[in-house]
C-alpha cells in the first residue's frame, strides 16, 4: 500500500511506508501492554476465592452470550431454513438449461456473452 503518491522513487516511498507501519505497530503494542498491565493489577488485588468467582462468572457470561447467539438473530448470516438458499459454485450454469440442451452449460453470468 503506497500512502505517498508523488514524484519520489518507489524505493523511497516503500521506506517511508515501512517506517510508518513500524511506528503504528509499536504504538499498538504499547497500548496492548498498558491494558494488560492494568488488567493484571486489577485482577491481582482480589483474593484466590474472589478470582475463582470472577472467572466462573465471566465464563458463564460468555457461554450464555454464545448460547443465546445460536438461538437468536444476532448473526446476519441466513440460516438454512430461511428462503431458498443454495450455494454458488464456479462453473455451474447461471440459469436453468433449456430442454433442447443435453449437457449443462458450464458458464456463469459473468462470463456469458450477451
Amino acid at each position: 500500500m503506497n500512502l505517498f503518491k508523488n514524484k519520489r522513487s518507489k524505493a523511497a516511498g516503500d521506506k517511508v511506508n515501512d517506517r510508518l507501519a513500524a511506528v503504528l505497530a509499536n504504538r499498538l503494542i504499547k497500548v496492548q501492554c498498558r491494558i494488560a498491565h492494568y488488567l493484571n493489577a486489577w485482577f491481582n488485588t482480589y483474593s484466590v476465592k474472589q478470582k475463582k468467582w470472577i472467572l466462573i462468572l465471566s465464563g458463564l457470561l460468555v457461554a450464555g452470550f454464545l448460547i443465546t447467539g445460536v438461538f437468536s438473530s444476532f448473526y446476519s448470516i441466513p440460516l438454512w431454513s430461511q428462503g431458498n438458499y443454495s450455494s454458488a459454485h464456479i462453473g455451474m450454469a447461471s440459469e436453468i438449461p433449456k430442454p433442447n440442451f443435453i449437457k449443462h452449460q458450464l458458464i456463469d453470468s459473468l462470463t456469458k456473452k450477451k
